[in-house]
């Protein structure tokens, strides 16, 4: 497999700007490969961080521990105050995710 194509492969299904390394663009990059952790990062921790607020009312007992119960908890949480939020977070994560793809495929086709 050409060198191109592995990192055309490494952008879309491992990681954003991991194809631009590979071929030696390293300020591209550093800059694709920054901005998607981050968004990652944010993403994960507010999931960690309302998984963390529903197990606490389940040990204090505000909830009970019935699968129905949380999941009707966490979707509401999901619609409640911050959605718009992780909406937006999402959003720019597909976008810096498809423009990376599109760029590795840009330069895999000059090189």
């Amino acid at each position: 497999m050409k060198k191109s194509s592995k990192a055309v492969l490494t952008t879309a299904f491992v990681l954003p700007g991991l194809g631009h390394y590979a071929l030696k663009r390293y300020i591209s990059a550093v800059i694709l490969m920054g901005t998607s952790l981050i968004l990652s990062y944010v993403l994960i921790s507010t999931s960690v961080d309302r998984t963390l607020l529903i197990a606490d009312k389940i040990m204090t007992g505000e909830i009970d521990p019935d699968l129905l119960e949380i999941v009707r908890i966490a979707s509401e949480s999901l619609t409640g105050d911050g959605s718009s939020y992780i909406g937006y977070v999402t959003t720019a994560l597909a976008i810096v995710w498809a423009v990376a793809v599109l760029d590795i495929i840009r330069v895999s086709r000059q090189q």
